[in-house]
């Protein structure tokens, strides 16, 4: 079997804050293979972008640490990487579109300074000149913008000495290249008018199209990760539906697997291959996404479907799931679903029960392709 692109294994994440410890992510372990989209579902807090963010390590340390566990990318061990040298690995592999792209976003340059950073990275990998994330000594230069010629500033931070020059000889790339190839990107991503916004800045440019902006950055480093940490949840609903429209087009144009994250059921079952349900840090089900759908054997996964708004009046009022989510700085011992679990037993008390392989309802499924953390996962057909 080919070898995953990311291999996750028993990662654990915690934040302190005042006096408090809060176990964000426990224990998760995950695999992407190459060309999959996996989604990460779960409702607000239960620690899905907290596992987007650590991949790249991008979220803060402190509070934030990684207490255990690993992030294998290409063999290497992100968790082991020092910090300064995670630019390198973020410029040449993985690439990340954040949920707030005006956030995102720098104001005080235009379109085009911001897409021509990530393919002057991008050129240098392809020439074999970026420095190894395992090896070099200088950290990536943020404060340096890309001059839009080789050996800028910018690209000096993660090339080795004397490598710009070699460039220069090897493949020239002027300003009027670059151009080029930004607006190719942009209209990969279906921006309309193409030689007007590259030249605008990101405030002059709707919540959709700034969206479309960070997508065009995100594909124009080529990266063998694409990481979408909730790409539409603050877009309105019909530049949510455009934009999901272009992500599943660029899904089957892009050489790239994908972590895709989200609190919509309908994204994950529009976007995935597989599908990872989290609740209160842990991944609690997993498997192919028509599958977990058709029959789910986890009590949450089959609740949160249930719970999902239906179109028509016909189908009843809307339901929910009686309780409150854990608080994460004392969890419930055990199963942490329990104190709101329909079917619980004694045992789910006590012990937290594995992600574990379950019988899948396709015979032509791998008997190992479907996974539930629970005790009792053939009584969850029969929940209301």
């Amino acid at each position: 079997m080919t070898e995953p692109v990311l291999r996750i294994q028993n990662l654990s994440i915690s934040y302190t804050v005042g006096a408090g410890t809060f176990q964000a992510v426990s224990d998760v372990t995950l695999d992407i293979y190459p060309g999959r989209v996996v989604g990460i579902v779960g409702e607000t807090g239960c620690g899905k972008s907290t596992l987007a963010q650590a991949i790249p390590r991008l979220m803060p340390e402190p509070p934030g640490s990684i207490g255990a566990g690993r992030i294998m990318f290409r063999g290497t061990d992100l968790v082991k990487v020092p910090k300064s040298k995670m630019p390198m690995v973020r410029g040449t592999g993985i690439g990340m579109i954040f949920q707030e792209p005006l956030n995102s976003l720098n104001p005080a340059y235009r379109v085009f300074d911001q897409i021509v950073e990530s393919i002057q990275i991008r050129h240098f990998r392809d020439l074999g000149l970026v420095k190894s994330f395992q090896g070099g000594d200088k950290p990536f230069d943020y404060s340096k913008r890309p001059t839009t010629s080789v050996g800028s500033a910018l690209t000096k931070g993660i090339v080795p000495d004397g490598a710009a020059e070699q460039a220069v000889k090897e493949r020239i790339r002027t300003k009027s290249d670059y151009r080029k190839e930004v607006l190719d990107y942009l209209r990969l991503v279906r921006i309309n008018d193409p030689e007007t916004i590259i030249d605008l800045y990101p405030h002059e440019l709707s919540g959709g199209m700034r969206q479309r902006i960070m997508i065009a950055m995100a594909l124009s480093e080529k990266p063998s990760l694409l990481i979408a940490d909730e790409p539409t949840s603050a877009l309105d609903v019909t530049i949510q539906a455009q934009v999901l429209t272009l992500m599943k087009d660029l899904i089957d144009e892009v050489d790239a697997s994908i972590l895709f994250i989200s609190h919509d059921l309908g994204v994950i079952a529009e976007t995935a291959d597989e599908i990872g349900v989290m609740y209160a840090g842990r991944i609690i089900e997993y498997g192919p996404v028509d599958e977990v759908f058709r029959s789910p054997r986890h009590p949450y996964t089959k609740m949160l479907l249930a719970a999902a708004p239906r179109i028509y009046k016909a189908d009843g009022s809307l339901r929910s799931i009686p309780g409150n989510v854990p608080n994460l700085s004392r969890p419930p011992p055990g199963c942490r679903f329990h104190p709101r679990c329909p079917i619980a037993k004694p045992i789910c008390k006590v012990d937290p029960p594995p992600l574990a392989p379950v019988p899948p309802s396709d015979p032509a499924l791998a008997p190992d392709a479907h996974k539930s953390a629970c005790y009792f996962p053939e009584e969850v057909p029969g929940l209301p």
